[in-house]
């Protein structure tokens, strides 16, 4: 009989062991699909406002192609704003919601769009799987355009 009640507690200590495992997997399930999630609701986000980046240059070009026509380079574009900042060494702080970071470059004449303005919205943000402090933001969505000037007119 002695033999018995030692054998029911590890039984038990097994069992305790057993649970434990499942309920650790459980939980790192919950945290890999919350944090997947999250990646994506911000992706979704950042595909947003570069769309929106994007069209706030399309517009311009076309209501004012001599001020978009002046611009070349790098640029940041936050939000509320629709005249390109320069900037700079770059957009290094959150100019979105204080999350994202919405840069624009432009060059006018790209040989990549037959003469017309190459444009790229970039927008990055940053998680906790960027460890860099170089680079705070390392996820980034990015859109490429070719932008002319619809009014111009062909020589014969």
């Amino acid at each position: 009989m002695r033999n018995n009640i030692g054998q029911s507690l590890i039984e038990a200590l097994i069992a305790l062991s057993a649970a434990v495992a499942v309920i650790s997997a459980i939980s790192i399930a919950v945290i890999v699909s919350l944090n997947n999630v999250d990646f994506s609701k911000n992706q979704n986000l950042a595909a947003q406002y570069a769309q929106q980046g994007m069209e706030i240059l399309n517009q311009q070009s076309t209501s004012d192609w001599p001020l978009f026509s002046s611009y070349a380079g790098t640029y940041c574009l936050p939000q509320g704003v629709t005249i390109p900042q320069d900037a700079g060494t770059g957009c290094n702080r959150a100019n979105i919601n204080n999350f994202f970071v919405r840069q624009l470059t432009i060059s006018q004449g790209s040989a990549n769009c037959s003469g017309a303005a190459q444009v790229n919205v970039s927008v990055s943000w940053g998680d906790g799987k960027c460890t860099s402090v170089l680079n705070p933001f390392c996820h980034n969505v990015t859109l490429n355009s070719c932008l002319a000037n619809i009014d111009a007119k062909q020589a014969p």
